[in-house]
């Protein structure tokens, strides 16, 4: 399975987040909150299936989204009262 770093940015306030490939969770965050000092919520690392595609949640907030992750990085961010979802072949920079 290929490994997959997530970063999780901007708009999380308290949130209980959720990522699952197959029916299956992988991770499961409470309390996640965005330090504004760095920008990051919280890093990840997940082994994930290939191919698949991979869920990611916010329930505290009813947003879900789906992507079909191809690269190593993933970020995650919460704009406008949506799930943004963008996976990257670059590790994230962050402040």
């Amino acid at each position: 399975m290929p490994s997959l770093q997530i970063d999780f940015e901007d708009g999380f306030r308290g949130d209980t987040v959720v990522v699952s490939a197959e029916g299956r969770e992988l991770w499961r965050g409470e309390e996640v909150t965005t330090n504004l000092s760095s920008n990051v919520a919280a890093v990840v690392r997940l082994e994930v299936p290939a191919g698949e595609p991979l869920e990611v949640s916010v329930p505290t907030r009813g947003l879900r989204e789906e992507e079909r992750v191809g690269a190593p990085f993933l970020v995650v961010r919460i704009e406008h009262d949506r799930l943004v979802l963008e996976p990257s072949q670059e590790l994230p920079v962050h402040l």
